[in-house]
Parts: structure tokens; sequence; C-alpha cells
């Protein structure tokens, strides 16, 4: 970027900024920097709802910038965040990935194995949140835009739901899309290819009519293949071809013979065939607009699609960790603003479709957004309200009991509907130019839960000089609720050997379990408090530092109850004979938990920037997570009957115990994960990048709920996989032919051969060829 560059991009970012009141006080710090000081200051918006100095934003906070992004060797938007300290980033199979803000979602790892999607941390395209309330968590192959959209990602540590509203538990991903930012034309092409018949390509066409009215149009297309085509058999906790899986949990598909469903069955009925090969194949398509129609008056329409197939862990497959899954979803989404009101609506429909069709759902979305912001002489105001619609239309969650056993998930029109109604207020105040508080509440109610959802925080930033400040944030966040977790309603029946003595063999006993959803539930809440410490070391090397603490209550689980009745004859003296018949009923329900988690880590980010030459970074997070209380699977008996019939000859005995299923572990999140990033030019024409993600060993482990009933035997049905300590490094050489057109080479997983998710994938090494056409 030459001089003429910055100093125009300058007056664009700087400009508003100094429009406002805060920065009209008589701000030494910003006074005492050079213009190239002022022309290195990096914007963010996310942190605190207004554009701003990421030096001076109150929370860990990251930019990933267009850039970078372009430096270096990543390929989709899951990896890009690979360059952001904080961000646990595991490849699942190739293409799809499991993603978490300093790991909280990992203690349920061993309660929701098949669930890899995040549900803590809050994901927004341009403000608008795509988030999946069936079951939490965010889909990253369904985003319909790719890279070629991006401005930059940003990424807000720590929980931000007072600003956001629910979900945005452990953090928020802010991905922020760039639309015919020159005047005149605006064309960009991208295309890759490389081995494993990888596959990417993307298009921007847009236009910009003085700066006043932009249109473009985009599109983006990703395709991947496994490098493996076995699965995990938790049964012979081994991989194994898919004609060969076993069933670990069995339904029984004979009630009168009690024969249960093999797995060739269970697939030919519901038609879960598989694509072995395919991982991952994405198209999406967008059209932006904007129109500036006053100094501070715009509008802002963007609407899209997205059609996408992925191979990942799934939800409820009864065979194997990884299914395969198919999206498609449209979406709208306009903001307006005039002088100091701003409104946002968005809405979005589509539907998810596993091949175990049981697990798929349609959905429709609606949000709309209103806020004012109001700025004194040294307080500021930003008061909002907010509601959603959301409608999910599921098998799982029918009056009509879905059967495990008769598979009876034809759709119906009786899709399950609710609201959420929200207020927030934020509040800043400078007291003096330096030091900065800001407070923000938010209260959620949705309507299928009698609950209410309050969350706050607390920040405050003190600049000491103009090359370090210090920063603390206390604040609580809490997930919502979902429809899975309140309405589902099915019924299982699976065959359990139950052992009455060492010495004769185990009988087989038909299990019915009605498996149930619970309104009303409190959901996650955590709790965290931050300091923060940023330096400027020199003109060219930054240093961000943050320590944390945070703990988390209002666990969910799925807790199982049994009943268990025997007849047995009694003789004339009253002593034990024969047993005449024994059966087992019970439930599934989701409940509320007695555990409690707590973390405490530390963050850093080294920023080195030398010139346009040479620039390079380094970033890391250490934490380590606690858990306390019902921690460990157990079986408690909580009541027994006895009961002799009129004749005296019958003895009927009731056994009922409760079971916590799970075990909740820590072990499945890193300790330690971060990376770094190298950027060297040169050349005008010749750029080098590499870069690298390391993250320490740690352990998957599986337990087959349905089947505990005791604790005696529950290690020989675990399963169990360690991940090790991978450095995972991507390389890449760029090559600018003239002022249009640049080739490069990029070598992803150099190192080779690694696992980086439980159960799922190994991950290898492919080379791509790109190039890139721009006007």
């Amino acid at each position: 970027m030459n001089f003429k560059e910055k100093t125009l991009l300058f007056i664009l970012i700087i400009t508003p900024m100094l429009c406002f009141n805060i920065f009209a006080q008589q701000d030494k710090v910003y006074n005492e920097m050079t213009l190239e000081e002022l022309l290195d200051i990096d914007v963010v918006i996310t942190a605190s709802k207004h554009p701003e100095d990421l030096f001076e934003t109150p929370l860990s906070t990251t930019i990933i910038s267009k850039e970078e992004i372009n430096n270096s060797g990543v390929t989709t938007i899951p990896e890009a965040l690979r360059l952001s300290q904080g961000l646990i980033v595991r490849e699942i199979t190739p293409g799809n990935y499991d993603i978490h803000i300093r790991g909280y979602d990992d203690i349920t790892k061993n309660v929701y194995l098949t669930l890899s999607y995040n549900t803590t941390i809050l994901v927004m395209i341009d403000n608008r949140i795509v988030y999946s309330y069936f079951s939490g968590g965010t889909f990253w192959e369904t985003l319909p835009v790719g890279l070629n959209d991006i401005e930059r990602i940003e990424v807000v540590r720590g929980p931000a739901s007072a600003l956001y509203g629910p979900n945005a538990v452990t953090g928020v991903i802010n991905i922020i899309t760039s639309h015919a930012n020159k005047k005149g034309k605006n064309v960009t092409v991208n295309t890759q290819i490389g081995t494993n018949k990888a596959k990417n390509a993307s298009l921007n066409l847009g236009y910009n009519w003085d700066d006043k009215t932009k249109l473009t149009f985009s599109s983006n297309f990703s395709e991947r293949y496994r490098f493996d085509s076995n699965y995990y058999d938790f049964v012979k906790k081994d991989y194994t071809d898919i004609d060969n899986l076993s069933m670990f949990v069995e339904p029984i598909k004979n009630h009168d013979t009690n024969a249960p469903w093999t797995y060739k069955e269970y697939q030919e009925e519901l038609g879960a065939f598989y694509d072995e090969e395919l991982s991952l194949r994405r198209i999406g398509g967008n059209i932006f607009f904007t129109h500036n129609y006053g100094v501070n008056s715009n509008i802002d329409i963007a609407l899209g699609a997205q059609k996408s197939q992925s191979q990942r862990t799934g939800f409820l497959n009864l065979a194997t960790p990884l299914s395969q899954t198919e999206s498609e979803s449209y979406y709208l989404n306009a903001k307006i603003k005039h002088n100091n009101l701003s409104g946002q609506f968005n809405i979005n429909t589509g539907k998810d479709e596993n091949n175990y069709k049981f697990n798929s759902y349609k959905f429709t979305t609606i949000d709309g957004n209103l806020e004012y912001f109001k700025e004194f002489k040294t307080v500021s105001i930003r008061p909002g309200i907010n509601y959603k619609y959301l409608m999910y239309n599921s098998p799982f969650t029918y009056n009509e009991r879905f059967s495990f056993n008769d598979l009876n998930f034809q759709f119906k029109d009786e899709a399950r509907k609710t609201f959420s109604i929200s207020a927030f207020m934020l509040t800043e105040w400078k007291p003096i130019p330096k030091l900065r508080v800001i407070g923000a509440a938010r209260l959620d109610k949705f309507g299928f839960n009698k609950n209410y959802f309050l969350n706050y925080e607390i920040a405050s930033t003190y600049r000491i000089n103009k090359s370090n400040l210090v920063r603390a944030v206390h604040s609580k966040a809490s997930k919502s609720p979902f429809f899975f977790d309140t309405y589902l309603n099915g019924i299982i029946t699976t065959n359990y050997n139950h052992v009455i003595d060492d010495s004769i063999d185990p009988i087989t006993i038909p299990v019915t379990l009605h498996v149930n959803g619970q309104k009303d539930l409190k959901y996650p809440t955590i709790t965290s408090s931050e300091i923060g410490w940023r330096t400027k070391i020199t003109n060219t090397l930054n240093l961000d530092l943050e320590m944390f603490y945070s703990k988390v209550d209002n666990f969910v689980n799925p807790n199982a109850y049994h009943d268990y009745i025997t007849e047995q004859e009694l003789d004339e003296n009253g002593n034990v004979g024969d047993l005449l018949s024994i059966s087992a009923s019970g439930a599934v329900k989701f409940e509320n938990y007695n555990l409690n988690a707590s973390q405490y880590g530390l963050g850093f980010t080294i920023d080195y920037d030398l010139n346009d030459k040479f620039k390079a970074k380094a970033f890391g997070n250490y934490q380590k997570t606690n858990i306390s209380g019902r921690k460990n699977i157990d079986v408690e008996l909580t009541n027994i009957q006895f009961d002799v019939n009129s004749t005296g000859d019958i003895l009927t005995t009731k056994l009922s115990n409760t079971t916590n299923p799970t075990q909740w572990s820590e072990d499945a999140t890193p300790s330690f994960f971060g990376g770094f990033a190298i950027n060297y030019k040169p050349y005008d024409k010749w750029g080098f990048n590499t870069d690298g993600y390391i993250y320490s060993q740690h352990e998957f482990a599986n337990y087959n709920y349905y089947q505990i009933s005791d604790i005696e035997n529950l290690e020989k049905d675990k399963s169990q996989m360690y991940i090790k300590t991978n450095l995972i490094m991507n390389a890449k050489i760029s090559y600018q032919i003239n002022k249009n057109s640049l080739v490069n080479i990029t070598a992803k997983n150099l190192l080779g051969q690694h696992r980086e998710y439980g159960f799922a994938d190994n991950i290898r090494s492919i080379i791509l060829i790109g190039f890139q056409w721009k006007i």
C-alpha cells in the first residue's frame, strides 16, 4: 500500500471517529501520535458496537484482516480462524471443522460426542446472527459467503451476551463483508485446484458510484474429499468399512421376538447411504447493495443462498460418529441508519437434512433490532430492543412420539414456533481522556421458557500513555433455550443383558425408554473476569496480554430413570424360587444438573510489523479447566418395593434407579493452543508466507448411555482416543504477473498425516495451485 492509498484510508477511517465528542476532548494520547502511527490504527466495531481503535477496546479482540487472509495459506473461513489467538480449531474431515473459544464446549464432548458444532460462540455475518436454535450451534459449511467476500473477521473473546444476546457465551465472531471498495468496476476472480481433488473458486463483481452507491454480486464454491474411506465403530473400537459397521445402540426391530435392527437393515430402511469419498461440497451466492443518502444516513441490503453437503460428526447417529448432512438456506438482511437511529431486519429459511432422516428439520427465523445512539459531553447511551420469531419443524418434536424402532419420521404440518423479546442498554462514560468505563445489560424472554435471561457487562480501560493501556472486564452471559432440549418426544426399545448371577448366562430384557425434553430449563451461564495489558514496545512491535477466570453453571444433561420389575415363585416357607418374569422401562429426561466448571488462563499476541516487506505474529493460549459436582457416571438406587400376591406364592420386586450416564471431562480441551504467521515480500512481485497452528495432547472418550445400568462394566464399553500434540503448518508462494493477475502455490499440512478430532478422519497434506485476476 503506497503513501497516497494510506492517506486516503486514514481519512476514511479516522474522520468519522474524530466526529465523536469523546474524541473531540483534548485527548493528549492521539495528539502525541505521529501521522504514521495514526495511519496504522486498526478499527474494530464488534467489541463496543461502534468504530474504535483496536488498541482501545475493553474486550479481548483480534482482527483477522483481508490482507492477512490473502497472504496466508488458508482456504476456508473456519481455517482462517486459526490466525486468531484464543480459538481451538480442529479439522474433523477435510474442510469440516470444530471451533471453540477457550474450550468450554469441550466439557460436554463425552455427553454429545457427535455434536461437533460450537454452541457457546455467537457467529455473525455483518451483525446478522447465523445460529441454529434447534439444538444450538453454527454449521460452518452453511455460511453463504466465502473468503473472497470478507473485509475482515473480528473475534471477541469472553462473554458478550449483554451486547448481542444469548449464546455469545464464550465470545463473538463477526464476519464483515467487503464490496466494491474502489470507484468504478470491481472484479475479483479466484480459482484453486489441488491434490486429492480439492477445488476452490470465487467470483466477485461490483460497481461503485462515487462511494455513494455500491452493488456487488458474489459467488463461491468449495469441494473436498476424504483421505480415508473407513469409519470408526464404537462396538469394535476400531475403524472398519461401512458395510461392516455395528449399531452401538440397537433398537428392537421385531417387538414379538425382540430381534434388534442390524446396521444394514437400519441403513436401508432409512435410505441412509453415504458418499464415502465426499467430505464437503458447498456453493453460495450473495448480492450486496449499499447506498449513502446523507452524511450519517445509509441503507445496506444483502440477500443470498447456499447449498452444501458435508460429512462431519452428526447428531444421534446410532452407528458411527460421521454422518452426512445436506443443507439449503436463503437469507435477506437489511440495515438502515439515520443519524442516531439504526435498525436491522433479517430473515433466514431453509432445511438441514441428515442421511439419518429423522435428524432432519426445516426452519425459519426472523430477527428485528432497533437501536438509538446518543452522545453527550462525556457519556454516551445506546438503548435498544430486539424481537425474534423462531420456527422449527422436526419429527423429534411432534406430539406423536418418534420411534427409533418403527422409524415414523414423515414430516407433518406441526412445526414448533416461539419468539423472544429483548431490551438492552449500553452506556459509556469517559470522565477524563485516558479513562473509559462501559456498562451493558440485556434482558431476554423466550416464549417457550418461563425464565428470564439476564446478561451484563462492565468494563474499563485506562490509557497510561500512547504506548500502554490496561483494561478489565467482568461479565455474565447465558445460552438460550433450544427446541430439541425443550420439545424432544421420542421412544426407543433396546435389549439389556441383565446379570443375576455370575454362574449363569445373562438374561436379555427389552427396555423401553421415553426420551423427553423439558420446558423451563435453565441454560449454561458463564460469569467471567478478565484483565489485560496492551503495549507498543516499539513502533514495529506490539504485545497484547490477557488473563481470565470464569465459571459456568446450569449445565443440562439427559438423565436416565429405570424401573426393573421381577416376579419370582415363593414356596410355602416364603423362600424365593424360580424367576417367572423380568421387565424394565424408563425415561430419559433433559434436566439441569449438579455440576460446575471453572477455567483460568493466559493468552498473548505478539505482532511485529517491520515494513511492507516483512510482517510476523505469534500467539498462544494456556487454559486449565476444573470440574466439580456430580462429575462421573454413577447409578443411584432410589426405591425398592416388594409385593406378594393374594395367594402368597408370587413375589413382585420393583427396583427404581436414576443414572447419571455422562462422564463430564475437561480432557477434550488442549491445555495449550496457538500459532504464528510470517509474511515476507522481498520483491514487489514475490510473496512468501508460512503459518502454523499448534495444540497440546488431549483425549476423547465415548460411553453408550442408553446401555448403562451399573458401573461395574462401564470401562469395557468405553471408547477412548488420544489426539497427539500437533503442529499444523502451511506455506504459500505468490507471484504478481502484472497489476491484474497473480498466481500462487499453497502447501497445506506440510508435516503430514495426523488426526485432529476424536474418532474422525486422518488429515493429510495437499498442494493447491491458484490464480487470481483482479481489476
